[in-house]
Order: C-alpha cells, then structure tokens, then sequence
C-alpha cells in the first residue's frame, strides 16, 4: 500500500533532486550532530537569553544550532532554499524547487526552564508539501523521522498512530486551561513546549492527539506533519484545512493531530468556536478564569486558589507593565478574595503621591513545581 502510494506521488516531485530518502539521510546526520550542540548547551546551562521582537524568548543555543544547521545543510543543498525561525526569510523558499525548512530548538521555554521536551525539527519541502523530515529529542535520545511514501520511525523502528471514537478519556497533548473554557470532556492532558514534539508523541501512539489553538509556524510543523501522515494521522489546523508551506504567510491558525476518526471528532468538537478565533488574534477567552477551578461534581472540593497583592511602579499608568521587577512590592498571600481585597485596598493608598504606582490581586490557579513539566496549568 506505501509503495503504491509513494509511486502515485513520485511525478510531483521534481526531477532535478534527489529521492526524498537522500534528503532524508542528510537531515538525519546533520541533525544528529545538531542535537548535540543543543543537549550541550542545555548541560553547561550558561546560554544567555533574550526576548525578540514578538516578546518569543530565544537562546544563544538557538542561534548556535540554527548557525551550524544552515551552514552544513546549505552546503550539501546550495540550490535550496531556506526558512528557519531564527534567520530572516530571504524568500528563497519561493524560488527554488526544495526548500529547508528549520526550527534548531523547537520548544525554546523548555529549554530554559530545563525540561526535556524540545526538539531539532528539518524538513525538506517541495510545492508546499513535506517530501523528508526529522524530529530530535536530544535529552530523550528519540529520533522520529519520515521521507514520503516511506512510513515514519522511532530511532529506526516503525511507527503507527493510534485512534479513537470519542474524546472522553484520551491522552491529551496541550495545555489543560484551554480545554476546560471550551468545555471539552474529561481527558488525560500532559504538557509538552514543543509543537512538533507533540505531533510526534502522537505519531508513534503514546499520546491520542495534541491540539494547539493559537498560530502555529511553518518550522513547528512541517517536519512532524510528515512524520504524523506517514504514521497514519492525519494533521489540519484548527478549522480542519491542510497545511501548506509556500504561502506568503508562514503562520496557520492552530493544530489538529490525532488518528483518523478522533481528528474528525475533535474538528467537530472545535468548530462552534470558530468565529471566535476569527475575531483577533490574542485569544483572552481562552485565558483561566476563577470559575473553572469550581469542582463540577458536588462530592469534590473545589481546587484551592491563592490569591497573592502585589504592587509597583508602571512604565504607562494605562498598562501592567512594571518599570522595576526588582522592586516589586509584595503585600502578601491570602486564603480567599475578600482578605486579598482589604489588603490591596489598603496598600492602594500607597499610590496617592504617585500616579504610575498601582496594586493588582493576582490569582494563583496552580503551583509551579520546578521538577514537574514547568508549566501552570
């Protein structure tokens, strides 16, 4: 069934490059040694770190591993082109018949608070289409792979989805907030910062499906995409339409991936939402509320919440941005609301003689636990 599959889908590839195995043998290796930089990186702990332009962090181990993927891949494949989240898009990917597409460490947050769930991602892209792609874990030491037509791998062995006919009680990739405010059914959710990482836990069957709601890109997809088809997934944006990676655009709306009949459930489950992704792109309602933390069953207690006063000098009196995170006053913790409301009241007549002075009550929902998943909930 693949070979008839990949022998229907071998006239679009074009005759001037190499088979997609070839790609795939040179992503491998060189992606390989990528990790390598990464794992490093990541044991020495010493990469400073910085905020782009999109407020996005970013690493001197990004731009290291992204330094050496370019340049040994670009060698081997000078006539493709080139888009990688840390190098500006020179619009190559638009004029050459193949194109890299890159992300050096895809789950940058997680490297920074040291959790093991970041991935190298290179696919080889030809009209629009994943044809070769690699996924590394460097900490796990899990290389997922794919070349079209050819099936996908775990560290050499084969892999297959899984799937289901509902939702309830599935392994979840993502994040557990989003879910309760679209009121999905109880499910098993874990963590995990990398997008593609999350495709291909689904991939190989440890986890039923991942979904993201916010915009996804080229380079946290592309690679896995492959990975996920070829292991029998299937993989859309939230809206159910299949990526492309040629667009003007290198950013979709969100993501889907599960086996067959749970993808088709779960776009279903999604599509009464719709209208409100399409109305901006911060997304709010998907935010935590106090509300979601009440047991919804009368024999449980409802989850506790802290809620901490805080307060400080603002860059804009009109925002929350504080001038000095340094000095920060911190009021103090409360059991419930009310306690919490006294002391932020009392604290506000701090702010008299200074108008850029403000208190805010901040509503802790869950603990972090710095050897968990180092995500709040």
């Amino acid at each position: 069934m693949r070979q008839a599959y990949y022998v229907k889908a071998l006239p679009l590839l074009d005759p001037s490059c190499v088979h997609p195995s070839e790609d795939l043998a040179l992503i491998r290796e060189i992606v390989l040694k990528a990790g390598a930089i990464a794992k490093a990186a990541y044991e020495a702990n010493n990469s400073k770190q910085w905020n782009k332009a999109d407020s996005s962090p970013v690493t001197e181990a990004d731009i290291a591993v992204n330094d050496f993927l370019e340049e040994n891949l670009q060698a081997a494949r000078p006539h493709y082109g080139w888009l990688s989240e840390e190098t500006k898009d020179d619009n190559s990917r638009h004029a050459c018949p193949r194109s890299f597409v890159v992300d050096p460490i895809d789950g940058t947050r997680a490297f920074i608070d040291r959790t093991p769930n970041f991935a190298v991602c290179v696919a080889v892209i030809e009209k629009g289409k994943p044809i070769a792609g690699v996924v590394f874990n460097p900490l796990k030491d899990e290389l997922y792979e794919a070349f079209l037509g050819g099936g996908a791998k775990l560290n050499g062995k084969p892999i297959k989805a899984s799937d289901s006919d509902q939702i309830k009680n599935i392994h979840m990739v993502g994040y557990p907030r989003k879910f309760r405010r679209l009121d999905f059914p109880n499910m098993n959710v874990t963590v995990a910062n990398s997008m593609a990482y999350r495709i291909c836990l689904v991939a190989s069957g440890e986890a039923n499906a991942t979904v993201a709601f916010t915009p996804k890109s080229d380079w946290d997809v592309a690679a896995a995409a492959l990975i996920a088809t070829e292991a029998g997934a299937h993989i859309t944006d939230i809206r159910g339409q299949a990526p492309h990676f040629d667009t003007e655009t290198t950013s979709g709306l969100g993501v889907i991936c599960a086996g067959p009949n749970l993808h088709a459930l779960l776009v279903e489950r999604i599509k009464p939402h719709l209208a409100q992704f399409s109305q901006g792109r911060d997304f709010k309602f998907l935010g935590t509320r106090m509300s979601d933390r009440k047991s919804k069953t009368e024999d449980m207690k409802a989850v506790q919440l802290l809620h901490l006063v805080i307060g400080g000098e603002l860059v804009d009196p009109n925002k929350t941005e504080f001038k000095d995170l340094d000095a920060v006053d911190f009021v103090g913790a409360y059991a419930n609301f009310e306690e919490a409301r006294k002391a932020w009241k009392s604290a506000a007549q701090r702010t008299v003689d200074n108008a850029h002075m403000r208190y805010f009550i901040l509503h802790a929902h869950d603990l972090l636990d710095p050897d968990g998943d180092g995500i709040i909930g």
